[in-house]
């Protein structure tokens, strides 16, 4: 009974098979791809990409400085350096997200700790060295499959490059960022499934590698397991089996969540049994779907417009098309958290346009050409400004200015700092660009604030219940805090300016008005006013205590 050629397909090839593939005359196939999956044309053709690819690495880490370390990022290193010194995840701090964030950055924070160096230029190097490590893999992966598009896809190397660390911005190093940095392999061993070339399949080391670097995607958030499965099913259609959903890689990812799982529920279960309550009632709850289609709809679906304006009549290859689907399906997790960040929308942005740079270079099969070289001027221009307007949503920058900053670090040394509003971006990176100690367990006061959001809605709808059971919550939150303020007492507090419902709740307490007496302010910019203690000032010298 012979095996389903499924089956045969999802299995990697012993080294037995092989033997008798090139005894028997496969190595003439492999020699006529050659070109494809070796030569990529002459030494100086195969040396430019990579000159070019180094000069994107290296004029990145300048463009990046424009976004520093990102408020979530900074958040993290924060958080990492608590639970490393022994602070309790998910009690000692209330972490919005799923352990799988900490443990991403920790070993970073811990390698830059043992070598004395800064975090956040550990962090940064790590993150470009994610963006190489999955860049990489995925290359090789298309050169072992020896698809069409090999030798003009290598010359695209800088570009592909830029997608991961000149377009991402102020999602740079964001949970999303290095997933989709990690999932390209798996995306093209997905490609590699749909349309397998001279009789090869994927040896069992390179599905389950490209398995464990795919699952990260779905490690950072659940919701992006639909960016495996739709690819997946895809496959399935396009070679009528239902045996290509059980490939090893699938099996792979699989069985690492499922550990993942399994080691949350054992480490952490006050995630599950504490946390995720609380995130489901307030955090959650919370979106903005018009800002939503407003910002990203437009540009998104130019892009989409632009794979059939590129080339019309030519079916997508299926190296585009898993592309394209990886990027829709990222599309629901998107309007699902319906908050409207940047960094939620990276997933779908950079694989669309990654899927319009090989949709540049598709060969169509009746002329053997790439289908760049045919193209006209204005259609290039249009590629090219479609990904730039997808781009515009990772330009803003919250990093603080630098006179702002030098201000504050001229008014006290080493402060412990306290944050008065909802946005993480008001406290991170601020606090550790001066030099700070972070005091609270939450990474800002967004439970207290989005508490009484809900509890004025709730009240507006005339549902008196749950407008009082939201005002508990508020309640709870800012005696928790006043006690965390009292105890601590922070040399600097740091107040959002434009969060004037939570300001105005908080206003209201006398016990909070009496502690705040005792600030004045030594900075503001245009979103925060930053108060020092009377008695924490940078002391005086001698010279300036003698003029």
């Amino acid at each position: 009974m012979h095996p389903h050629p499924a089956r045969q397909l999802c299995r990697a090839s012993p080294l037995g098979v092989r033997r008798r593939t090139e005894r028997s005359g496969m190595s003439a196939i492999e020699n006529q791809s050659l070109s494809h999956t070796r030569g990529f044309g002459g030494q100086a053709e195969r040396l430019w990409p990579l000159v070019l690819a180094a000069i994107v690495l290296a004029a990145a880490v300048p463009w990046q400085m424009r976004w520093g370390v990102i408020p979530d990022t900074s958040w993290a290193i924060t958080m990492s350096e608590r639970v490393l010194a022994g602070s309790r995840l998910y009690i000692d701090l209330f972490e919005v997200n799923p352990p799988f964030t900490p443990w991403m950055f920790m070993p970073a924070v811990a390698l830059a700790h043992a070598l004395g160096i800064s975090p956040e230029v550990v962090i940064h190097f790590y993150v470009y060295a994610i963006c190489l490590l999955g860049l990489g893999f995925a290359a090789r992966i298309a050169r072992l499959a020896g698809f069409a598009e090999n030798h003009v896809l290598f010359s695209m190397l800088p570009l592909f490059l830029a997608l991961l660390v000149i377009l991402p911005g102020n999602a740079f190093s964001e949970r999303e960022h290095l997933g989709v940095a990690l999932f390209l392999p798996s995306l093209v061993l997905a490609a590699w499934r749909a349309a397998p070339t001279g009789g090869r399949t994927p040896s069992l080391p390179i599905a389950v590698l490209a398995g464990l670097s795919g699952s990260v995607m779905v490690l950072v958030k659940p919701y992006y397991a639909l960016m495996v499965l739709v690819p997946a099913l895809y496959v399935a259609w396009r070679r009528r089996s239902i045996w290509l959903l059980f490939c090893i890689e699938y099996w792979v990812i699989g069985l690492v969540c499922v550990a993942y799982l399994a080691a949350v529920l054992y480490f952490y279960p006050e995630f599950l049994n504490a946390i995720y309550p609380v995130l489901a009632d307030t955090y959650m709850r919370l979106g903005v779907a018009q800002a939503l289609l407003v910002k990203y709809a437009p540009a998104y679906l130019i892009a989409v417009y632009m794979l059939r304006l590129l080339r019309p009549g030519l079916a997508l290859s299926p190296l585009i098309m898993v592309f394209v689907l990886a990027s829709l399906a990222a599309t629901v997790p998107l309007v699902y958290q319906a908050k409207a960040w940047p960094y939620h929308a990276f997933p779908a942005i950079c694989l669309m346009a990654g899927a319009l740079l090989l949709r540049a270079i598709q060969i169509d099969p009746a002329k053997q050409s790439p289908s760049g070289t045919g193209m006209r001027s204005a259609r290039m221009l249009l590629l090219a400004a479609a990904i730039l307007a997808n781009a515009v949503p990772f330009w803003p920058s919250q990093k603080p200015g630098a006179d702002f900053v030098a201000t504050i670090k001229a008014a006290v040394d080493h402060p412990t700092v306290a944050l008065i509003g909802s946005d993480i971006a008001a406290g991170h990176p601020l606090t550790r660009m001066v030099g700070g100690s972070w005091i609270s367990s939450y990474c800002s006061d967004w439970l207290g604030a989005f508490a009484i959001y809900f509890a004025k809605v709730e009240a507006q709808s005339s549902n008196q219940t749950a407008a009082e059971h939201y005002k508990q919550i508020t309640d709870r939150y800012i005696d928790a805090k006043l006690a965390e303020l009292e105890t601590n007492q922070p040399s600097l507090v740091i107040v959002q300016k434009p969060d004037i419902l939570w300001l105005t709740e908080l206003s209201g307490r006398q016990d909070f008005v009496r502690f705040m007496q005792g600030y004045r302010q030594i900075a503001e910019d245009d979103t925060l006013r930053v108060l020092l203690r009377e008695d924490a000032s940078r002391p005086s010298s001698p010279a300036a205590a003698s003029d």
